[in-house]
Formats: C-alpha cells, sequence, structure tokens
C-alpha cells in the first residue's frame, strides 16, 4: 500500500491532448508524477523495469470505447499490484460495471473539481473502490422503479452458489438469496417484500454478506455474486415452480 506522502508513480492513458494536458497541469504539484504518457489502445507492455513499476494508470475512457475493456483488463494483467482509474465524459452504469468488473480501482467522470479528482485518486491508492455514489443509486433507484416487476421475477428461481471456496461455503441459505437479489440490482425494500422479512433484517444479512465475501459495497457484491452463482438446472427450476 502505498504511504501517503510517498511519490506515486502515474502514467496517463489518453489520446485528448487538451485532457492530458489539463490532467498535467491538475496533477502538477501533487504526490501524483506523471511517469509516461502513452497513446491510448496501444497493446503492448510499458517495458518498465520492475522497481520503476507504475503505481497508478489514468485511462481516458472515450478515445477508443471498443478496446476500453481490454486495456484495463491487459493491465491489470502485467500490472496487478497498481491502481487503474478510468475517466469518462459522462456516467453509464452498464459501462462503470463493466470496468469495475474487468479490474478497475476508479470511475471517475471528467468533470470532476481538481481537488475531488486528487482525493479521489488518494482513496484508490488507500484500496478503496471509487465511482459517482450519486448518480449510481439515482440510476438504480430509478431503474428499480421501472423494472421493479421484473427484478421480482428475474430472482427466481434462486440458483445454486458454486461451492468452490471458503466464502461461498460461508453463507447461510437466506444470505445466498438476498445476494442474488443484490445481483440484480434489487433495493432493500424489493428484497424484504419478495422474501417477507422486515427491512431492518435484510440490511442485517447484506451486512453480513459484504463481510463474509469481504468488498466494501452492494456493486462489489453483485460483481462478485455473477462470478459465484451457478445457474440453476431444469430440474431446480421444475422444483421451485412446483412450490410456488
Amino acid at each position: 500500500m502505498t504511504k501517503c506522502g510517498m511519490q506515486v508513480s502515474t502514467v496517463l492513458i489518453c489520446g485528448n491532448p487538451m485532457l492530458r494536458e489539463g490532467l498535467k497541469h491538475i496533477l502538477s504539484g501533487t504526490r501524483f508524477c506523471i511517469s509516461l504518457e502513452e497513446q491510448f489502445g496501444k497493446d503492448r507492455d510499458l517495458g518498465l523495469p520492475e522497481e520503476t513499476m507504475p503505481a497508478l494508470f489514468v485511462i481516458d475512457a472515450n478515445h477508443d470505447q471498443n478496446r476500453l475493456i481490454d486495456t484495463v483488463q491487459n493491465l491489470k494483467e502485467r500490472y496487478p499490484v497498481g491502481k487503474i482509474v478510468v475517466l469518462a465524459n459522462q456516467f453509464d452504469l452498464d459501462n462503470m460495471r463493466a470496468i469495475l468488473a474487468a479490474g478497475a480501482d476508479g470511475y471517475c467522470l471528467a468533470t470532476l473539481e481538481c481537488a475531488a479528482l486528487i482525493k479521489s485518486l488518494e482513496l484508490v491508492m488507500l484500496g478503496e473502490i471509487i465511482f459517482p455514489s450519486g448518480l449510481f443509486l439515482s440510476a438504480i433507484s430509478k431503474l428499480s422503479k421501472r423494472l421493479e416487476p421484473l427484478v421480482i421475477e428475474q430472482i427466481r428461481p434462486i440458483p445454486k452458489l458454486l461451492q468452490s471456496d471458503r466464502k461461498t461455503r460461508m453463507l447461510s441459505s437466506r444470505e445466498a438469496e438476498i445476494l442474488r437479489c443484490l445481483m440484480h440490482g434489487a433495493p432493500n425494500k424489493v428484497i424484504a417484500r419478495e422474501l417477507d422479512v422486515a427491512e431492518a433484517t435484510v440490511k442485517v444479512h447484506v451486512k453480513a454478506i459484504l463481510r463474509k465475501i469481504q468488498v466494501s459495497n452492494r456493486t462489489q457484491a453483485a460483481i462478485w455474486a455473477a462470478e459465484h452463482f451457478a445457474a440453476p438446472t431444469i430440474k431446480d427450476e421444475s422444483l421451485l415452480q412446483t412450490r410456488s
């Protein structure tokens, strides 16, 4: 973990000259020292020795969107200790989820104030996952209101967890049900109504789930669930339909 005050070797991957110069100006005088500027989308190793391994990559999301996910994944494979922050011109929920799932540590808007951007980079270096929480919650709220009946349908049947690691075995059946709901973006009140429990009970279970699977928030839990749930078999679906 990078200690506060230490210089952070920073690589800008940005094809927009104005944005690149703006970032250089914002970061000047901070501990984020630009060590290299790479044109966005070049599919090659940066060729840096281990002792000068970049600590932070800042990527312009808008120059080559078709290759953005591949770029994030490739950087994470080559520089697993390095942190990755993607800058986007506008908020897109699906795009943000895909970028974070690919291994990025932060998703920020290029419209952030200078101080807010620097603070976001500092939090990323401390191990936090950064994204526009206000816009995320607003998008989830609008989506859940519009698709609430579909969300309720999607959380049935409840698939089995893949028993592939210790974390999945630690979850109770109720926690697995709630985790499945989180994967589909259901808010606590919808989960409570669907499972016929109090909303406060759902909150307690969600807190326990985050602790057990060692993630920080509902978004990370949803991504984790997508990787660890097994699709229900025809037999499972028949059983659940019979019960209902």
